[in-house]
């Protein structure tokens, strides 16, 4: 026993060694690992707190930034012009309270910047070629993104930085173009004073904010504290910038670690040995309500589970997207059942600011939402409109609550749903549109119930009717609409069959209020419920008044004429053709007469239009007077009329005819004027002269021409004769009309010889038509037709064209010529532009104006002399010289022939022609010759074709001669044989 007890003492004094001594080890240890992690723990919360200050002055720097991505969209958004900058930077420099100033500079030059004053040095600063903000304005440039340079000394003074964005433009062919920077300058003391760096030595720290120079890789201090930390002994937090990253780095002022608190451990630990028995024995009951806990976690856990799988399952029944946003507008989470209602899909969404994925004015209404629910909590009913992808124009309404946040946590979060309001919005439209198409339709809306009770109108009805809407609502809609029953149409009838017709539509008679009836298209129309029962009943009219009156106008219009009120040609033609089925049917005759007053133009032309038309009115009346009630008299238009004689034989048709002219020709009493006129008038008869309207039509316009062509103020019948010349004519025009293009056209040259030397001095150009078909066409045939035409001014400029540059070659080739004359029609010469174009063909042909002659007409003369006169002033300023063509067989005036700048009268052939045997002829040549002389005018002689002629001519003093007797009219190819074989005689040097 004595030796048992000293054992059982010993091993209960060796357990609690073991375990003090285990203890202590343990304590030892504890205490070194403690004070490990409380220095790692010291470190973390001074790495915070330089987090904290790193984070706030990220914050500062990343808002004033961010006033680039609105630089940006105002540039882009005025295709890189932004009009009204200054007002817009000035407006947004209060929200960005670290900007001390922004501009914009196109291809890196500063242009425009806010605020202006204090700046002005730096408009203009090349930031591209700068050798301090050069090298990141270009990696800026060629990176597409956001950079900041700095800290560097400003432009404008002191130490900054300067945030560039670059801006990238698509141009006309779709490609990216660098348009230049957007850039906002921060002043590093304001950036700094955010950081709040100086409070980090109140709280006993010692700081060093620096950065790594992106050239040099060399440190640069950016802020510190006076000492600044050991760069061993401090811990930092970067601070990440775009092309750069700063470094805040602290170190506590006192050192790491606490030597009294060491001391203190170490107590404790001993403490710790002694109190193990007793933690011993605390173990089992410890154990014991670790397994009481665990239960509690494990059905605390299946309670959260089963709360997340209702809220999702909640979720997911909201057929609306649901959103989680940050305060800054970013999107931290999204649900949407309908991936269409999203502006991109989810993925690209988490993380991306609204401002980014949405229009402007919808990114704006949400801020605005996020913001009243910021201060009030919640927010509702607010609308916005957006372009989805694959649904187009879109309307959503949204809803937004502030999510709370755990104490200490993050900045809030909203929750916003955004409802689809796109459906409702188009019809709310729709019955907008509905509303306003119902007031302001023209046509009167009724809506009645199923009894035909009045239970709404429209304005139109009110306006139509009379009646007011409280004089209609309750009325029986069968009294207000149609007045009485009239063919095909019985209101009652109507109405009471509306159930099984459904509907009705025509023309009625409608009364208004006060009492008179008016002409209304009527349309009746049942409306019927899901079960087909007929509710109500839907009645439109309208007043057709007006178009009733038009069509009756038009009507008239078709077939009247609007001056005289006599029918026009179309009822004129239904008639003709009537009458000559009839005429036809029983073997008769019936005849056609053409009228055309003469010289009615002269009546326009002196006493206007206005007196014009009243003479054609007094005609007509005069016209329809002396005709049978069977007869009909039509105006054609202008001055011409049409008679259609129906069963009238060829003399009576002439009697009529005399009976026309003789009553025009008795004058008209027009205040305050007499006027006497006549007629000409042309008979085509049926079935004689043509068996249509429009053969006779045609054939008595020709005979009333031929009337005409033999004197006026009588008429004449159609014949085969008439009827040939006329095909003739009209086959001529229609020829002439391509004879131009297709190149049908030649000229031949009759030359023109000295009478006293027989020596060539010059030629005449005399146009020929050689036609495929008709064969050479006499001009005497065809320039007729191409005056009365127009075609002539065409024409004779292709002439004076053709025969400047045949003189140009031929004098290009020594060939002995010295002008060639061209003869101008009248209506040529009338031409304003006439000098303009011969000017124009002999600059192109580079023939001096001297080698060409005009010959005029005496007609083309003296018709208007003072005109004449004016053109040919114009004309002998161009150097072009002038000749009068068939001098002596018209009524010259000799008082206009000394004024006109006549170079030479050619003597016509008609005179000519019978000089050796008529003493006429030769007294009428001799005295031409002898006034040529007196006004120093030259002469020629036309038709010379006897040695005779050329005597007396010669005798007379005649200066040329063009005939038979030298040479007929030649082709082109031969008139220039002709000049060769003249080569080796020389020129008469006086007709030079």
């Amino acid at each position: 026993m004595q030796t048992t007890l000293p054992a059982r003492s010993r091993r209960s004094l060796t357990g609690p060694l073991v375990v003090f001594v285990l203890s202590e080890l343990c304590a030892a240890g504890l205490i070194w690992t403690l004070e490990q992690q409380e220095r790692d723990q010291q470190r973390t919360q001074v790495a915070d707190i330089a987090g904290d200050h790193v984070q706030a002055l990220q914050r500062a720097i990343e808002l004033a930034l961010s006033a680039n991505n609105t630089l940006v969209a105002l540039v882009r958004q005025g295709r890189g012009t932004v009009t009204q900058f200054e007002d817009i930077g000035t407006q947004l420099l209060p929200f960005y309270p670290g900007i001390a100033a922004m501009g914009l500079a196109p291809q890196g030059v500063v242009k425009q910047v806010v605020p202006r004053q204090g700046n002005e040095n730096v408009i203009g600063f090349d930031q591209l070629n700068d050798p301090r903000q050069g090298p990141e304005a270009a990696r800026a440039r060629e990176s597409g993104r956001l950079t900041l340079a700095g800290p560097l000394e400003l432009v404008q003074g002191g130490l900054g930085v300067v945030g560039r964005q670059p801006v990238y433009l698509d141009n006309a062919q779709g490609q990216r173009t660098f348009w230049g920077f957007t850039y906002v300058t921060i002043r590093l003391p304001e950036v700094l004073d955010v950081a709040r760096l100086p409070q980090l030595t109140q709280r006993g720290y010692h700081y060093r904010l620096w950065r790594v120079r992106p050239g040099t890789q060399e440190e640069q201090t950016i802020a510190a504290s006076v000492p600044p930390p050991a760069a061993e002994q401090a811990v930092g937090r970067p601070l990440n910038l775009p092309n750069g990253q700063w470094m805040l780095s602290l170190a506590p002022a006192q050192g790491w670690g606490h030597p009294g608190v060491l001391a203190v451990r170490c107590a404790l630990g001993l403490g710790f040995a002694l109190m193990m028995a007793y933690l011993a024995w605390l173990l089992f009951r410890l154990k014991a309500h670790e397994k009481g806990l665990e239960q509690q976690v494990e059905q605390r856990t299946a309670e959260i589970q089963a709360t997340q799988q209702q809220l999702r399952a909640t979720i997911d029944a909201i057929p609306d997207p649901l959103f989680e946003i940050d305060q800054e507008g970013r999107y931290c989470s999204v649900h949407s059942q309908r991936p269409e209602l999203l502006m991109a899909p989810v993925e690209d969404l988490i993380g991306r600011n609204v401002t980014d994925m949405l229009p402007a004015l919808a990114a704006l209404a949400v801020m605005d939402v996020l913001h009243e629910a910021e201060q009030h909590g919640w927010s509702n009913g607010r609308q916005i409109m957006v372009d989805l992808p694959g649904l187009g124009t879109s309307w959503f309404e949204l809803s937004a609550a502030r999510k709370t946040a755990a104490p200490g946590g993050d900045a809030p979060r909203y929750i916003v749903l955004s409802r689809d309001i796109t459906e409702r919005k188009r019809s709310q439209e729709q019955l907008q549109l509905t509303a306003q198409v119902f007031d302001q339709s023209s046509e009167a809306i009724v809506i009645a119930d199923a009894t035909h009770t009045v239970v709404r109108i429209n304005k139109a009805f009110t306006r139509i009717t009379g009646y007011s809407e409280a004089e209609a609502i309750g009325q029986s809609v069968r009294l207000l609409t149609a007045a009485e029953s009239v063919r095909d149409f019985d209101a009652d009838t109507l109405y009471a069959r509306l159930t099984q017709d459904g509907h009705w539509e025509g023309e009625v008679r409608g009364r208004r209020k006060d009492g008179t009836t008016y002409p209304q298209w009527l349309s009746v129309s049942s409306v019927r419920d899901g079960k087909g029962v007929v509710t109500h009943s839907i009645t439109l009219f309208r007043d057709i008044t007006q178009q009733r009156e038009a069509q009756d106008r038009i009507q008239r219009l078709a077939h009247f004429d609007p001056l005289t009120e006599l029918p026009n040609r179309a009822l004129l033609a239904e008639r003709a053709q009537r009458y000559i089925d009839d005429e036809r049917a029983r073997g008769g005759t019936l005849a056609l007469l053409f009228l055309d007053l003469d010289h009615f133009k002269n009546v326009n032309d002196s006493l206007g239009h206005r007196i014009g038309d009243v003479l054609l009115v007094a005609v007509a009346r005069r016209l329809q007077s002396l005709l049978q009630s069977h007869d009909t008299v039509s105006r054609l238009g202008g001055d011409e009329f049409l008679l259609l004689l129906p069963a009238t034989s060829a003399a009576a048709a002439a009697e009529v005819a005399n009976q026309l002219l003789v009553a025009v020709a008795e004058p008209f009493q027009l205040d305050p004027y007499e006027l006497t006129t006549t007629l000409s008038v042309g008979i085509a008869m049926y079935p004689a002269d043509g068996e249509t309207f429009d053969t006779l039509y045609q054939r008595a316009d020709a005979a009333m021409y031929r009337a005409k062509q033999n004197g006026r103020n009588r008429y004449g019948f159609f014949t085969a004769d008439l009827e040939a010349r006329t095909a003739r004519a009209l086959q001529i025009e229609n020829a002439l009309r391509r004879a131009l293009e297709r190149n049908q056209f030649e000229l031949h040259y009759q030359p023109q010889v000295s009478l006293d030397t027989r020596k060539l001095v010059g030629a005449e150009a005399l146009l020929r038509w050689r036609h495929p078909e008709l064969g050479m066409v006499s001009p005497a045939e065809f320039v007729p037709v191409a005056e009365s035409s127009g075609m002539i001014v065409a024409i004779g400029e292709w002439v004076i064209r053709t025969a400047v540059n045949d003189i140009k070659r031929w004098l290009d080739m020594q060939l002995p010529l010295r002008a060639v004359s061209v003869n101008v029609s009248a209506v040529q010469f009338r031409h304003p532009q006439l000098p303009e174009m011969v000017t124009r063909c002999l600059v192109q042909a580079g023939l001096p104006a001297r080698r060409l002659e005009l010959e005029l007409t005496e007609g083309a003369a003296v018709d208007d002399p003072a005109a004449a006169l004016a053109m040919m002033d114009q004309l002998h300023d161009r150097g072009v010289r002038l000749s009068m063509d068939d001098f002596g067989t018209g009524y010259s005036s000799l008082s206009y022939l000394k004024r006109f700048q006549i170079y030479k009268l050619k003597i016509d052939q008609s005179f000519v022609r019978d000089l050796e045997d008529d003493a006429n002829d030769r007294a009428i040549v001799s005295a031409i010759i002898r006034m040529a002389q007196a006004l120093g005018m030259q002469t020629t002689a036309e038709g010379v074709e006897t040695d005779g002629q050329l005597d007396f001519l010669r005798a007379q003093g005649c200066d040329e001669g063009q005939g038979y007797l030298f040479s007929r009219p030649l082709p082109a190819a031969d008139f220039e044989a002709y000049l060769r074989s003249h080569l080796a005689q020389p020129a008469v040097a006086a007709k030079l």
